[in-house]
């Protein structure tokens, strides 16, 4: 995964494990379910509180993920008694190296609320 700091100042935790991205400790996402045929843009927020969520004004972080892709697969099959080859397009796993993690700088009042919980 690449990860941009975007400003400086204290970013918010995160946590990688397979295609399981984990910011702070509330927000969950598995890239894999995320991906999409289209570039996917998720931005995550810092409340006033200090939770984070996919809703707000202030940015914590902004997920880019790439275009789902395809790879051919050839399926053989009866047709009218002969055997017919078809190539059929299957979706491939999210490439975890290629999503982009974005970083910004949250308030400490935010950074220790992530501590605490």
């Amino acid at each position: 995964m690449n990860v941009t700091h975007m400003n400086e100042g204290h970013k918010v935790a995160y946590t990688l494990d397979g295609s399981i991205l984990t910011i702070g400790e509330s927000v969950v996402l598995d890239l894999d379910e995320e991906q999409e045929d289209v570039e996917r843009v998720i931005s995550v927020f810092a409340g006033d509180d200090g939770t984070l969520s996919e809703d707000g004004h202030n940015y914590a972080a902004v997920i880019i993920i790439p275009p789902r892709r395809y790879a051919n697969e050839e399926v053989d099959e009866i047709i009218d008694g002969e055997e017919v080859v078809q190539i059929i397009p299957v979706a491939q796993p999210c490439q975890v190296a290629a999503v982009t993690l974005q970083l910004w700088s949250i308030a400490m009042a935010h950074a220790e609320s992530e501590k605490e919980e």
